[in-house]
């Protein structure tokens, strides 16, 4: 890539690109170096003033970063987690063996809401509500994503009760093989993070976000938990079956 002297497009613009496109190439690697910006002004007749922006651009979105007293590097990225098998069933709480281990969050009761009505098929009557568990994926004390299960109070009365009372998730599904999943229906896609979301990612406002949402159905067809899970796609690897 040359820069265009008579371009319509910003030369810091264009220098952002230039540093970006020789990361890709692998002329600046990650963890390395990149030249001094009187270096780069010399090499590209530049003045210090766009060199300066397009790294700070680029400092900003997290592809360069300034270590004081040594000059700029090139990012490392960070290690990624895998989460192998990535299905329907992925993040299904009623799914789990234990909760013991994954940071459950205090289960809630929700009321009856249309959103998540029409999500379990339950018509305009009046019923018991949701419990709402929550939970993150944790790795080396990092947060990778926010998990969210609705689970009907009407077929599970006892959830939050038997949670906070410590049962296991043996007996908590006891008599209750009818209602547990085994197939789903989930959609995923990229979107930017809400305020809250992104508060509890620990990202940036409007950063992009891998959002997972739909039903669960048991074996009788008939839907026994939805999940709403969000997801770092700069720290997540998934394994698709």
């Amino acid at each position: 890539m040359k820069l265009d002297r008579h371009s319509s497009v910003p030369l810091y613009a264009q220098l952002r690109e230039l540093i970006v496109e020789r990361i890709q190439e692998g002329e600046y690697r990650q963890g390395e170096r990149i030249p001094s910006e009187i270096t780069l002004c010399e090499e590209l007749e530049l003045s210090r003033p766009t060199v300066r922006q397009a790294i700070a651009d680029l400092v900003s979105d997290g592809i360069l970063e300034i270590q004081k007293g040594r000059g700029t590097f090139v990012a490392v990225e960070p290690d990624r987690l895998l989460i192998p098998h990535f299905n329907a069933l992925t993040f299904s709480f009623l799914n789990l063996s234990t909760y013991e281990d994954i940071n459950l969050q205090p289960v809630q009761h929700v009321d009856p809401d249309p959103e998540i009505d029409t999500a379990f098929n339950i018509p305009d009557v009046k019923h018991a509500g949701y419990w709402l568990l929550q939970w993150p994926i944790m790795f080396d004390e990092r947060i990778y994503g926010w998990c969210m299960s609705y689970i009907s109070a009407q077929v599970f009365p006892d959830l939050g009760q038997s949670i906070a009372l410590g049962k296991r998730m043996i007996d908590i599904k006891s008599n209750k093989y009818a209602f547990l999943p085994v197939k789903g229906s989930v959609a995923l896609l990229a979107r930017p993070a809400k305020n809250k979301e992104a508060a509890i990612l620990e990202i940036p406002r409007r950063s992009i976000v891998l959002a997972a949402q739909g039903q669960l159905f048991g074996r009788s067809g008939s839907v026994c938990e939805h999940i709403r899970v969000v997801l770092r796609p700069d720290l997540l690897k998934l394994e698709i079956n």
